[in-house]
Protein backbone atom coordinates (compact mmCIF):
# COMPACT_ATOMS: atom_id res chain seq x y z
CA UNK A 1 0.00 0.00 0.00
CA UNK A 2 1.56 3.66 -0.98
CA UNK A 3 0.10 6.74 0.55
CA UNK A 4 1.26 10.04 -0.35
CA UNK A 5 3.06 11.52 2.54
CA UNK A 6 1.53 15.09 3.17
CA UNK A 7 5.40 16.48 4.56
CA UNK A 8 7.28 15.69 1.57
CA UNK A 9 4.53 15.20 -1.36
CA UNK A 10 6.27 11.97 -1.51
CA UNK A 11 5.21 8.39 -1.80
CA UNK A 12 5.47 6.02 0.85
CA UNK A 13 5.21 2.44 1.38
CA UNK A 14 2.86 0.45 3.79
CA UNK A 15 4.81 -2.82 4.14
CA UNK A 16 1.55 -3.90 6.56
CA UNK A 17 1.32 -7.58 5.29
CA UNK A 18 4.87 -8.05 5.40
CA UNK A 19 4.96 -6.93 9.43
CA UNK A 20 1.59 -8.13 10.57
CA UNK A 21 0.88 -5.20 12.13
CA UNK A 22 0.06 -1.70 11.13
CA UNK A 23 -0.07 0.96 14.01
CA UNK A 24 -1.69 4.02 12.22
CA UNK A 25 -3.54 7.44 14.27
CA UNK A 26 -6.01 9.94 13.83
CA UNK A 27 -5.04 13.07 14.41
CA UNK A 28 -8.15 15.03 15.55
CA UNK A 29 -8.91 19.07 16.59
CA UNK A 30 -8.76 20.55 19.76
CA UNK A 31 -12.80 21.32 19.60
CA UNK A 32 -14.21 20.83 22.21
CA UNK A 33 -17.64 19.67 20.62
CA UNK A 34 -16.79 16.45 18.16
CA UNK A 35 -18.61 15.88 14.85
CA UNK A 36 -16.51 18.45 12.58
CA UNK A 37 -16.91 17.27 9.30
CA UNK A 38 -12.78 17.67 8.54
CA UNK A 39 -11.97 15.14 11.06
CA UNK A 40 -15.09 12.96 10.54
CA UNK A 41 -13.54 12.39 6.89
CA UNK A 42 -10.11 11.72 8.48
CA UNK A 43 -11.51 9.10 10.59
CA UNK A 44 -13.69 7.45 7.71
CA UNK A 45 -10.44 7.11 5.69
CA UNK A 46 -8.66 5.82 8.20
CA UNK A 47 -11.60 2.85 8.76
CA UNK A 48 -10.84 2.50 4.82
CA UNK A 49 -7.50 1.84 5.94
CA UNK A 50 -7.72 -0.63 8.08
CA UNK A 51 -10.57 -2.11 6.08
CA UNK A 52 -8.30 -2.44 3.36
CA UNK A 53 -5.20 -4.00 5.62
CA UNK A 54 -7.68 -6.24 7.18
CA UNK A 55 -9.23 -7.74 4.45
CA UNK A 56 -5.74 -9.14 3.49
CA UNK A 57 -4.80 -10.89 6.82
CA UNK A 58 -3.34 -7.72 8.32
CA UNK A 59 -3.69 -6.21 12.08
CA UNK A 60 -4.71 -2.94 12.53
CA UNK A 61 -4.01 -0.83 15.62
CA UNK A 62 -6.43 2.30 15.18
CA UNK A 63 -5.47 5.45 17.72
CA UNK A 64 -7.10 8.54 18.06
CA UNK A 65 -4.94 11.78 19.20
CA UNK A 66 -5.86 15.38 19.93
CA UNK A 67 -4.83 17.98 22.69
CA UNK A 68 -6.93 17.27 25.95
CA UNK A 69 -8.57 14.12 24.45
CA UNK A 70 -10.72 12.97 27.23
CA UNK A 71 -12.24 9.61 27.69
CA UNK A 72 -15.51 11.01 27.59
CA UNK A 73 -14.34 13.54 24.45
CA UNK A 74 -13.14 10.36 22.74
CA UNK A 75 -15.94 8.13 23.21
CA UNK A 76 -18.46 11.31 21.32
CA UNK A 77 -15.92 10.96 18.99
CA UNK A 78 -16.80 6.99 18.24
CA UNK A 79 -20.54 7.48 18.60
CA UNK A 80 -20.28 10.56 15.84
CA UNK A 81 -18.05 8.55 13.73
CA UNK A 82 -20.45 4.97 14.12
CA UNK A 83 -23.17 6.11 12.11
CA UNK A 84 -20.62 6.55 9.20
CA UNK A 85 -19.70 2.90 10.02
CA UNK A 86 -16.70 3.94 11.20
CA UNK A 87 -15.41 1.47 13.72
CA UNK A 88 -14.31 2.33 17.38
CA UNK A 89 -10.46 3.35 18.23
CA UNK A 90 -8.48 0.71 20.06
CA UNK A 91 -7.21 3.43 22.44
CA UNK A 92 -7.03 7.00 22.59
CA UNK A 93 -4.38 9.84 23.93
CA UNK A 94 -3.84 13.49 24.72
CA UNK A 95 -0.16 13.07 24.20
CA UNK A 96 1.97 14.25 21.21
CA UNK A 97 3.23 11.28 21.00
CA UNK A 98 0.63 8.48 20.28
CA UNK A 99 2.92 5.88 20.31
CA UNK A 100 2.21 4.22 24.07
CA UNK A 101 -1.20 3.92 23.96
CA UNK A 102 -0.31 2.03 20.50
CA UNK A 103 2.19 -0.33 21.60
CA UNK A 104 4.95 0.93 19.48
CA UNK A 105 6.03 3.11 16.44
CA UNK A 106 3.20 4.57 14.64
CA UNK A 107 3.14 3.58 10.90
CA UNK A 108 0.94 6.48 10.05
CA UNK A 109 -0.37 9.43 10.82
CA UNK A 110 -4.05 11.11 9.45
CA UNK A 111 -5.49 14.26 9.59
CA UNK A 112 -7.45 16.86 8.28
CA UNK A 113 -4.80 19.69 9.30
CA UNK A 114 -1.16 19.96 8.86
CA UNK A 115 1.07 17.57 10.60
CA UNK A 116 2.03 17.60 13.76
CA UNK A 117 4.57 14.92 14.58
CA UNK A 118 7.13 12.96 13.08
CA UNK A 119 6.58 9.92 10.41
CA UNK A 120 4.28 9.83 7.43
CA UNK A 121 1.30 11.84 7.52
CA UNK A 122 -1.95 11.44 5.05
CA UNK A 123 -3.71 14.64 5.16
CA UNK A 124 -7.39 14.68 4.30
CA UNK A 125 -9.01 17.48 1.90
CA UNK A 126 -11.60 19.72 3.96
CA UNK A 127 -15.37 19.22 3.66
CA UNK A 128 -18.34 21.50 1.83
CA UNK A 129 -21.64 20.19 2.89
CA UNK A 130 -24.59 22.76 2.42
CA UNK A 131 -26.31 19.22 1.76
CA UNK A 132 -26.44 17.92 5.31
CA UNK A 133 -28.88 20.22 7.00
CA UNK A 134 -30.76 17.68 8.79
CA UNK A 135 -28.17 15.17 9.29
CA UNK A 136 -27.71 12.78 10.75
CA UNK A 137 -31.38 12.49 10.51
CA UNK A 138 -31.57 12.61 6.54
CA UNK A 139 -29.95 11.63 4.55
CA UNK A 140 -29.13 7.96 5.66
CA UNK A 141 -25.51 8.47 7.19
CA UNK A 142 -23.65 5.66 5.02
CA UNK A 143 -25.01 7.55 1.98
CA UNK A 144 -22.69 9.93 3.16
CA UNK A 145 -20.12 7.47 3.50
CA UNK A 146 -20.71 6.77 -0.09
CA UNK A 147 -20.70 10.55 -1.63
CA UNK A 148 -17.34 10.96 0.32
CA UNK A 149 -15.72 7.86 -1.10
CA UNK A 150 -17.04 8.77 -4.47
CA UNK A 151 -14.26 11.96 -4.37
CA UNK A 152 -10.20 11.44 -3.68
CA UNK A 153 -9.67 11.57 -0.09
CA UNK A 154 -6.52 14.37 0.04
CA UNK A 155 -8.98 16.77 -2.41
CA UNK A 156 -11.98 19.25 -1.32
CA UNK A 157 -15.08 17.18 -0.42
CA UNK A 158 -18.90 18.41 -1.87
CA UNK A 159 -21.27 17.58 -0.21
CA UNK A 160 -24.60 19.57 -1.95
CA UNK A 161 -27.73 18.30 -2.22
CA UNK A 162 -27.34 17.07 -5.71
CA UNK A 163 -24.32 14.54 -4.41
CA UNK A 164 -26.21 13.47 -1.65
CA UNK A 165 -29.26 12.65 -3.42
CA UNK A 166 -27.13 11.03 -6.68
CA UNK A 167 -25.60 8.89 -3.33
CA UNK A 168 -28.94 7.66 -1.79
CA UNK A 169 -30.14 6.61 -4.91
CA UNK A 170 -27.31 4.65 -5.84
CA UNK A 171 -27.01 3.21 -2.24
CA UNK A 172 -30.49 2.47 -2.80
CA UNK A 173 -30.04 0.17 -5.97
CA UNK A 174 -26.71 -1.11 -5.04
CA UNK A 175 -28.53 -2.89 -2.19
CA UNK A 176 -31.76 -3.78 -4.02
CA UNK A 177 -29.62 -5.55 -6.71
CA UNK A 178 -27.39 -7.83 -4.18
CA UNK A 179 -30.70 -8.52 -2.53
CA UNK A 180 -31.97 -10.32 -5.86
CA UNK A 181 -28.62 -11.59 -6.82
CA UNK A 182 -28.77 -12.99 -3.63
CA UNK A 183 -31.17 -15.64 -5.14
CA UNK A 184 -28.68 -16.38 -7.92
CA UNK A 185 -26.38 -19.66 -8.29
CA UNK A 186 -22.97 -19.14 -6.28
CA UNK A 187 -20.06 -18.02 -8.71
CA UNK A 188 -16.30 -17.21 -7.37
CA UNK A 189 -15.27 -13.13 -7.49
CA UNK A 190 -15.26 -11.38 -11.03
CA UNK A 191 -11.17 -11.80 -10.68
CA UNK A 192 -10.59 -8.72 -12.91
CA UNK A 193 -13.00 -6.57 -11.58
CA UNK A 194 -11.56 -7.43 -7.77
CA UNK A 195 -8.16 -6.87 -8.84
CA UNK A 196 -8.21 -3.46 -10.25
CA UNK A 197 -10.58 -2.17 -7.04
CA UNK A 198 -7.60 -3.25 -4.56
CA UNK A 199 -5.49 -1.58 -6.95
CA UNK A 200 -6.99 1.64 -6.35
CA UNK A 201 -7.00 0.64 -2.90
CA UNK A 202 -3.42 0.66 -2.61
CA UNK A 203 -2.76 3.43 -4.51
CA UNK A 204 -3.18 6.50 -2.53
CA UNK A 205 -6.48 4.58 -0.83
CA UNK A 206 -8.65 5.55 -4.10
CA UNK A 207 -12.00 4.37 -3.48
CA UNK A 208 -13.36 6.19 -6.43
CA UNK A 209 -11.88 2.86 -8.49
CA UNK A 210 -13.98 0.89 -6.24
CA UNK A 211 -16.93 2.68 -7.22
CA UNK A 212 -16.38 2.70 -10.94
CA UNK A 213 -15.93 -1.35 -10.47
CA UNK A 214 -19.23 -1.53 -9.08
CA UNK A 215 -20.64 0.71 -11.46
CA UNK A 216 -19.47 -1.69 -14.28
CA UNK A 217 -20.25 -4.40 -13.16
CA UNK A 218 -23.99 -3.60 -12.16
CA UNK A 219 -24.37 -2.91 -16.15
CA UNK A 220 -22.10 -5.80 -17.49
CA UNK A 221 -24.59 -8.64 -18.51
CA UNK A 222 -21.64 -10.76 -19.37
CA UNK A 223 -20.76 -11.35 -15.72
CA UNK A 224 -23.21 -14.00 -14.43
CA UNK A 225 -25.65 -12.61 -11.21
CA UNK A 226 -23.68 -14.89 -8.87
CA UNK A 227 -19.95 -13.68 -9.58
CA UNK A 228 -21.56 -9.84 -9.24
CA UNK A 229 -23.02 -11.16 -5.73
CA UNK A 230 -19.93 -12.41 -4.66
CA UNK A 231 -17.87 -9.14 -6.02
CA UNK A 232 -19.64 -6.85 -4.74
CA UNK A 233 -19.83 -8.53 -1.06
CA UNK A 234 -15.51 -8.46 -1.07
CA UNK A 235 -15.44 -4.85 -2.10
CA UNK A 236 -17.95 -4.17 0.42
CA UNK A 237 -15.83 -5.44 3.33
CA UNK A 238 -13.52 -2.36 2.36
CA UNK A 239 -16.12 0.11 1.48
CA UNK A 240 -18.84 -0.58 4.47
CA UNK A 241 -21.82 0.62 2.50
CA UNK A 242 -24.02 -2.37 4.15
CA UNK A 243 -24.68 -3.60 0.76
CA UNK A 244 -26.34 -6.87 2.03
CA UNK A 245 -28.79 -5.08 3.65
CA UNK A 246 -31.73 -6.35 2.15
CA UNK A 247 -31.05 -9.58 1.50
CA UNK A 248 -33.97 -11.44 2.81
CA UNK A 249 -36.45 -8.31 3.07
CA UNK A 250 -39.91 -8.73 0.80
CA UNK A 251 -39.34 -7.05 -2.56
CA UNK A 252 -41.67 -5.46 -4.56
CA UNK A 253 -42.39 -7.27 -8.34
Amino acid sequence: MRLTDARTGQRVELRVARRGLLRACVHLSADDRPGGLDDLRALLVADVLSRTAEAEGAQVLLGYAAPGLTEERAKAWARHAGPLGVHPPAGHTDAPDPRAVLGGPVDLHLGAGPPTVDGPWFRTGPVHAPGLVRWPDDPEPLAVRLALLGQPHRQPADLGPAVLADARTRLEGWRGLVAAWADAPSRPPHTEAVRRAFTGFHDDLDTTTALTVLRDLESDADVPDGARFESYLRLDRVLGLELPRQIGRPRIR
